[in-house]
């Protein structure tokens, strides 16, 4: 069995996987993918580990970064159905400028950050930005509540596989 790593950093709510290692890759002066593979030896990538983690890899992780596989869970994209994961950008296309401030380097990247169907920020509610941090004026502006009920409704689909 594997040791715990000695100094464990802590997820920023919402946070990728993926993000939290590449945290700890950066404290222990480490490649990202050698930090991965230390802990899960079979590992192809880290974007393999965002959408595709069984249960025993959670665990193992789990015990690794001494946290609970439930939080480990929460910041992959296991709950996003297979179908939608097309629909999951590689490298963040959106930010909050508000949640964003007071991160060191390297910054966390959220979920949220890689899911284009969201127009606000699920953690604080602020309309997203583009990732230079630029708010685009919007010609649809009138459209905002139907556009925020959409947002649900595709979160929900390909989350839960709800449809309306």
């Amino acid at each position: 069995m594997m040791r715990q790593l000695p100094v464990r950093l802590s997820p920023v709510t919402d946070e990728l996987l993926s993000s939290w290692i590449i945290r700890h890759a950066a404290f222990y002066a480490v490649p990202p993918l050698a930090m991965l593979r230390h802990c899960l030896p079979e590992a192809s990538s880290l974007r393999t580990t965002d959408l595709l983690l069984s249960d025993d890899q959670e665990s193992r992780l789990a015990s690794m970064f001494a946290i609970e596989p439930a939080i480990v869970h929460r910041m992959t994209f296991a709950n996003v159905a297979q179908s939608s994961h097309r629909l999951i950008a590689t490298r963040p296309i959106q930010v909050c400028t508000n949640c964003r401030k007071g991160h060191t380097e390297p910054t966390p990247i959220l979920r949220s950050q890689l899911l284009g169907w969201y127009i606000t920020c699920p953690l604080c509610g602020n309309q997203l930005s583009d990732v230079d941090g630029r708010k685009l004026p919007s010609p649809f502006r009138q459209y905002r509540g139907a556009a925020l009920r959409d947002e649900k409704l595709l979160d929900d689909e390909a989350k839960c596989g709800i449809g309306s």
